[in-house]
């Protein structure tokens, strides 16, 4: 995605994530409920289970109570919500995953083939209007850091000579807040940190847009998309939800700091988990990503923790923008 803000980022909950799956069982009712009997007669009772009722390859997960019934239209104990017929809902959607490797296999390319094609349609447009509310947790020995942050980022004819951007970020972190804006526009990059770090740049539009698109990095974070479902709303959006697999994620990320940060390159850094979901307009446009990351970070012997948590908002994708730049006095000229 052509954008300065696509890294990645709650984790679905454990205990719905490690459940087993069905592969072999009936479902049995009696004068108290509905209840699975596994193929060696047990039956699961306080726990979660994934089950392929209708042997379509994709499961849902129920929740059985501690007498083995099946729960209904109500709340789990660990909070989460169940429909009528007993499925686990998030956001009102009835989650799924694959029963089969067949069934993965299939839904894992059609989730990749959506994805990549949203994303090129995305990256297509003239430009973009994206909103991004960033929670993190930063842990270190017995030391927690929370920072939250909030950013802007409007732009318009990307690797072009009329290419412009602006960008508006705020962070609170310990109590502290801290306001930064970036903007382009007339062969200059800006960067207004506050009053005694204002500077400007001369840059070109080519090297530009390799900064606001991390270096062409970010479209491929695609082909590392696993676990994935697919579902409807109301709206006629389309809903990708999926987890991805670490493997590889670390050279990507090496790979995105060499090309952009490369005093960040020296750091270790390892993906323990990504959640995320994606809703795509009925065009065929992103329109709002939720991505969820647990990670650690190694340097000099020292590690910290990283958990992530970013919403994206893609506003009005396809209309055309408009950017109010802010004055461009008082910046001390620097050479890129």
């Amino acid at each position: 995605m052509k954008k300065i803000i696509k890294l990645f980022v709650v984790a679905s909950l454990l205990s719905i994530t490690m459940a087993s799956t069905a592969h072999a069982g009936v479902w049995k009712q009696d004068s108290h409920g509905w209840w699975w009997q596994d193929g060696d007669k047990s039956y699961p009772s306080s726990a979660w289970k994934w089950i392929d009722s209708d042997g379509d390859g994709m499961a849902e997960c129920y929740y059985f109570d501690e007498n083995g019934y099946l729960l209904t239209g109500a709340t789990a104990p660990d909070g989460s919500t169940v429909n009528e017929s007993g499925a686990w809902t998030d956001q009102g959607i009835v989650r799924q995953r694959a029963a089969t490797p067949a069934a993965a296999k299939t839904i894992k390319k059609k989730g990749m083939e959506l994805y990549q094609e949203a994303d090129q349609k995305s990256s297509g447009l003239p430009g973009l209007d994206i909103t991004a509310d960033i929670q993190m947790n930063l842990s270190y020995d017995w030391l927690n850091i929370p920072v939250s942050m909030n950013m802007q980022l409007k732009y318009h004819d990307l690797n072009t000579p009329n290419m412009e951007f602006l960008s508006q970020t705020s962070m609170d972190m310990l109590g502290i807040r801290r306001s930064e804006t970036f903007f382009y526009t007339n062969g200059c990059y800006y960067l207004d940190a506050g009053m005694y770090d204002k500077y400007k740049m001369n840059i070109g539009y080519v090297d530009m847009t390799r900064n606001i698109t991390l270096g062409g990095l970010t479209g491929q974070f695609g082909a590392f998309l696993d676990n994935v479902q697919i579902a409807d709303d109301d709206a006629g959006d389309k809903i990708l939800m999926y987890s991805s697999k670490a493997e590889g994620l670390e050279t990507y990320l090496t790979s995105f700091y060499d090309e952009i940060w490369p005093t960040l390159s020296d750091s270790d850094y390892k993906i323990d988990w990504i959640d995320g979901k994606a809703v795509f307009s009925p065009e065929g446009y992103f329109s709002k990503e939720a991505i969820s990351i647990y990670m650690t970070i190694t340097e000099e012997g020292e590690t910290m923790g990283m958990l992530m948590n970013m919403n994206l908002d893609y506003n009005n994708p396809g209309k055309a923008i408009s950017i109010e730049f802010p004055s461009t006095e008082g910046f001390e000229e620097v050479i890129y």
